[in-house]
């Protein structure tokens, strides 16, 4: 992999960006996606069977059928093979060399443990989520709950397990708070307090840039502001913020194959 077929990639992301409907560019991109995905990724990839897999027109069609069943099968579509490409992207961003510094080299161990902390909330759906992703890529996901007690306090057991290299941070809606001068119905979700003592713990442990911050998408959620530099990446439907996460864990040194995102 290599510069020029991340600048391929980007080129075909933006004429999918860029399609219409009827604009008469259609069969143009596609032919153009499979030639330049044959050409990165090679013939045999599984990136071009699931490029043809993708629909911009109704499998079935009747006379008299509405014209916005075309153009809504024409969108999602279009919305497929945006996504697509941009998995191909981070799999070829994932796959490039990168200039390692005197000062990375003496940051970084030799070896990277595999164990990465996941702090969570009450949605237990995200959790589930997120480690199982983790588990996929070849790491393990410590859920602090799930380990062995052996007589040891709550904070015995934290800072035990708290020995990783990277950190990923759930913050789910949770509780309910407001300042005392306003009303109960001025109050703002946000997470559990324990998570962002956690949050903060790492931040001081391991360094901001081996954390990876996800939040829940919901109106009204409130996001911590304190801590200059942080990315908080929405934990979103569509499967974006595994993107993010392998995107932290490879520019800390983490080898992630880029395939597996695709499972």
């Amino acid at each position: 992999m290599n510069k020029q077929s991340y600048q391929l990639l980007e080129s075909l992301l933006t004429d999918a960006e860029n399609l219409a409907y009827n604009d008469g560019n259609l069969d143009k991109t596609k032919k153009r996606a499979e030639m330049i995905v044959k050409k990165v990724f090679g013939p045999e990839t599984e990136y071009v069977k699931k490029l043809n897999i993708i629909r911009f027109s109704p499998t079935m069609t009747y006379s008299g059928m509405d014209r916005s069943i075309y153009n809504s099968t024409f969108q999602n579509g279009r919305k497929q093979l945006i996504n697509l490409i941009s998995v191909m992207l981070e799999d070829v961003s994932l796959s490039m060399p990168e200039e390692v510094s005197e000062t990375t080299l003496e940051k970084q161990p030799n070896e990277l443990s595999s164990n990465i902390f996941l702090v969570h909330g009450h949605n237990e759906e995200m959790k589930q989520a997120t480690a199982r992703f983790l588990e996929k890529i070849g790491l393990n996901p410590i859920i602090l709950h799930e380990q062995p007690n052996r007589g040891r306090t709550i904070i015995e057991k934290f800072t035990d397990y708290a020995n990783v290299g990277f950190a990923v941070i759930l913050l789910s809606a949770d509780d309910v708070a407001f300042d005392k001068t306003l009303k109960l119905k001025d109050g703002k979700l946000r997470a559990r307090q324990n998570v962002i003592l956690e949050l903060g713990f790492f931040l001081g442990k391991i360094g901001r840039e081996n954390v990876v911050v996800l939040h829940e998408q919901t109106e009204n959620f409130e996001i911590p502001s304190d801590y200059q530099g942080v990315l908080y990446e929405p934990y979103d439907s569509k499967g974006n913020w595994k993107i993010s996460i392998a995107r932290e864990l490879k520019a800390s040194g983490y080898k992630i194959d880029g395939n597996k995102l695709l499972e």
